[in-house]
């Protein structure tokens, strides 16, 4: 069993922006990664758009009248090539490497204009953090719901892990987090002797001269964890700043998210900041059902961390599915989600974004009858999602190749039992359908007047079993488990 603990931030997490005291995100909720259209909308019973595209007063009213709310999004990866080449400013508040050179995003190897290359911005440069600023003003200026903040990271993510983070601003910035968080002994035992005056880069280059020979070695540099530590607590600090920016252009309180990769660790610091987390998790397309703790920590570790997630796959399995045609699998990955109590975002009919080395960004165009009725089915089964909660799943025994996760309403008592199936064939992208699935439950969790379970499927109708009671266990019976079920005790 993966375990997740809340204990990442020290005293608890405290949100900080000003929005309403319910949840951002209902289990219940559909929602899409980018706007769409109203056909599609309608199509999955859409509630919530949440990487942007509602930045004017009119999209805004728009999505409301269809009953969908909706964000405003900017990104603080990059200036992009056109700005950088146009703006000397700009172009000089870019993330810089140990000899002083940009640091070039690898993921956007094919985004260039006019041979200038999509380099880091650095959140900690003024000039970088004003385009932000200006950014999230004009993404707010039409009323969204709540802002989403895309590569929240900045310059943090170059500092981490491509040999960045390294300019004037960063060396600044990294003095005073010393000051604040690091004892007089340990600088001393570091070999720093005046921290006023102290420029990290000297340390380093008695180690390396250039990225290539500092990426070899980075961990091994004196300070180097209280480097990495204070680039990502400043990322936070930043996206912050931009709520708070966010709710004075929208004059009221606003939703706040980011692409927060949980559950890697430097993007658990900014958790506190947000209302909710919105990302991508990697669901290990190519093993296809059979690698999936990566992605149930991150559902688990969301969960912990008191922050409701909508979440996609990555561009690499998103590839792979737009590769291979492997519909089925999708449709697990958005079982997967919400029967860990989170919620898996629409593939986009029209730009679902895929990413390899090969091709660089390309796009799936996911068909919405492939997957709108899952998504039709969490709308009307509601009731059986909303203000549930985790329970440990000890003690219960089912079938190999079947999962089950169990939910808890603890205002009613309420027992669900999620059973996915993992009998999954890649090369025909199809389920195996299993028969008379039994689930062994500890009598303890169901309660003594419960007599009959509703097993709720997407692609069938309900029916109604008995609960067999024993000594110390009870046991149901699922006639036919096909890709996703849920038992519901009555």
């Amino acid at each position: 069993m993966i375990k997740v603990t809340a204990a990442l931030f020290a005293g608890g997490i405290t949100v900080t922006c000003g929005f309403a005291s319910e949840p951002a995100l209902k289990h219940s909720d559909v929602v899409f990664m980018y706007a769409s259209s109203e056909e599609a909308y309608k199509a999955y019973g859409a509630t919530f758009v949440a990487w942007g595209g509602a930045d004017t007063e009119e999209r805004v009213r728009w999505h409301h009248d269809l009953g969908v709310r909706c964000t405003g999004s900017m990104w603080c990866l990059t200036a992009g090539a056109k700005l950088i080449h146009e703006r000397p400013e700009i172009r000089a508040a870019c993330a810089v490497d140990i000899e002083g050179n940009p640091v070039e995003v690898p993921w956007l190897f094919d985004h260039t204009h006019e041979g200038t290359k999509s380099y880091f911005g650095c959140t900690n440069h003024p000039e970088f953090r004003r385009l932000c600023r200006e950014r999230v003003e004009q993404c707010m200026k039409g009323g969204a719901d709540g802002l989403h903040v895309d590569d929240h990271l900045g310059v943090a993510q170059a500092a981490w892990n491509f040999g960045g983070g390294l300019c004037d601003h960063c060396i600044t910035a990294f003095r005073g987090y010393l000051e604040r968080k690091v004892s007089p002994e340990e600088l001393r035992a570091a070999g720093v002797e005046d921290v006023a005056t102290f420029d990290y880069r000297d340390i380093i280059r008695k180690h390396a001269t250039t990225r290539a020979e500092y990426q070899k070695i980075q961990r091994q540099i004196p300070l180097m964890d209280r480097f990495l530590e204070f680039h990502v607590e400043a990322a936070a600090d930043h996206v912050k700043l931009l709520g708070e920016i966010a709710e004075k252009t929208a004059g009221r309180p606003v939703l706040l998210s980011a692409n927060a990769g949980i559950p890697q660790k430097l993007h658990t610091y900014v958790v506190k900041n947000l209302t909710h987390v919105v990302c991508e998790v990697g669901q290990n397309a190519a093993k296809g059902t059979q690698a999936i703790d990566h992605a149930v920590e991150a559902y688990a570790m969301a969960d912990a961390l008191g922050r409701p997630m909508a979440s996609t796959a990555s561009g690499w399995d998103w590839a792979f599915i737009k590769a291979n045609d492997r519909e089925t699998l999708v449709r697990f990955w958005i079982a997967l989600a919400y029967a860990h109590g989170q919620r898996f975002m629409v593939p986009h009919p029209k730009r679902q974004w895929c990413f390899t080395k090969e091709l660089g960004t390309h796009l799936y165009e996911a068909p919405i009858d492939a997957y709108a009725p899952l998504y039709r089915f969490v709308r009307a089964n509601a009731a059986s999602l909303d203000g549930y909660e985790a329970v440990a799943a000890e003690g219960i025994r089912t079938a190999d190749r079947t999962r089950v996760a169990v939910r808890r309403n603890p205002a009613t008592g309420s027992l669900v039992l999620h059973m996915l199936n993992l009998n999954y064939v890649a090369d025909e992208d199809r389920m195996l359908s299993s028969h008379d699935v039994s689930i062994r439950i500890p009598a303890s969790l169901v309660s003594s007047n419960a007599r009959f379970a509703q097993v709720l499927s997407y692609d069938a109708d309900p029916i109604r079993v008995p609960i067999l009671r024993a000594a110390d266990e009870c046991e149901i019976v699922v006639p036919e488990l096909r890709l996703w079920s849920l038992v519901a005790v009555e």
